[in-house]
């Protein structure tokens, strides 16, 4: 979930350099998981490490992966809880139990 969290974090704020402890500031976590799980963003090339000055981490400059970010920004706010149990859940194959968590039923009109 922190992961997550960082991810989306940082993904929010295109034009902002994140040091470990502005993004720190804002999960509130350890500073060494932070900077474990940044590392761990850039090496999966979902971040990108800058290297100074200002030294940090931003989002890439790949559109789509841009877009596929705020779409499960999108989709962690209107139904987090389901996001939630695709990570957790482990009894059924990852894609897609990842995949479930983003079906958002429309309301019965029946009721």
């Amino acid at each position: 979930m922190e992961q997550l969290e960082i991810l989306l974090l940082v993904s929010r704020q295109p034009d902002v350099v994140w040091s470990i402890q502005s993004v720190y500031d804002a999960i509130l976590s350890t500073p060494q998981s932070v900077e474990r799980w940044l590392e761990e963003l850039a090496r999966a090339g979902l971040i990108e490490k800058m290297t100074g000055p200002p030294a940090g981490y931003r989002p890439g400059a790949d559109e789509n992966l841009h877009a596929e970010i705020a779409s499960l920004d999108q989709l962690y706010k209107a139904a987090p809880v389901r996001v939630i149990e695709a990570i957790y859940k482990r009894d059924a194959g990852a894609a897609q139990s990842f995949a479930d968590a983003f079906k958002i039923k429309k309301p019965d009109k029946s009721s």
